[in-house]
């Protein structure tokens, strides 16, 4: 019903982060028509030109099996499906019982008056949608909590790479998945997966102690 939280970057946007990157490479603090007020990156400001980029990338992969965030968030997520399918086949049950005998009965019963028929219709049409309302709230009530695990993810990462890259003197960090296969090859001298799980899993087991 709904997909396990995981972390995923947009194919189209890591491809403009390597195109761009490659594009900045290569550039010099020289002039290039732009106003001499506007602030200068402080990447091309110093006099010796611009500084080598640093890439490193992060297994996604990895990431999604071996940071406890995720993997606890997701059987969260797995009970709250399941209590969810439960409350579905509660309700959804003998609405679809009592549809599947209207059609029954239809079908039994072709010369029944055409008051009977509409009403019969009409107890039909209401069943199949309070059917679909039962599905619909309970698919919506696990997709809003999906999209806020996901967001809670990516700031996480996000914040706790911020801090890494700093340390490490990194510029860019380009996730590396399965899923998107943007990176088609990474140099594992640039790995810097298993260091940032053990960062995330470390400050996460901090933040439950503290609660």
């Amino acid at each position: 019903m709904i997909a396990k939280i995981s972390m995923a970057v947009s194919a189209l946007l890591a491809v403009v982060v390597v195109l761009l990157w490659f594009k900045v490479s290569g550039l010099s603090n020289a002039s290039v028509g732009v106003d001499e007020n506007v602030p200068v990156a402080a990447a091309f400001s110093g006099d010796g030109g611009p500084r080598p980029t640093v890439v490193a990338f992060v297994n996604g992969d990895s990431l999604n099996i071996k940071y406890d965030f995720i993997a606890e968030k997701s059987k969260d997520l797995d009970q709250k499906m399941i209590a969810a399918e439960e409350r579905v086949k509660k309700e959804y049950g003998p609405r679809q019982a009592q549809y599947e005998q209207n059609m029954r009965y239809a079908q039994e019963h072709p010369d029944m008056s055409e008051a009977e028929a509409i009403a019969l219709q009409q107890d039909m049409e209401r069943l199949q949608v309070e059917m679909d309302e039962i599905q619909q709230r309970e698919v919506g009530v696990l997709q809003k909590k999906e999209a806020q695990l996901q967001e809670e993810l990516l700031n996480r990462v996000n914040q706790y790479l911020a801090k890494f890259t700093k340390e490490r003197g990194i510029d860019y960090v380009i996730n590396k998945q399965s899923e998107f296969q943007v990176l088609l090859y990474g140099n594992p001298d640039y790995d810097i997966t298993s260091e940032v799980i053990a960062g995330l899993n470390a400050e996460y087991a901090a933040e439950k102690q503290v609660k």
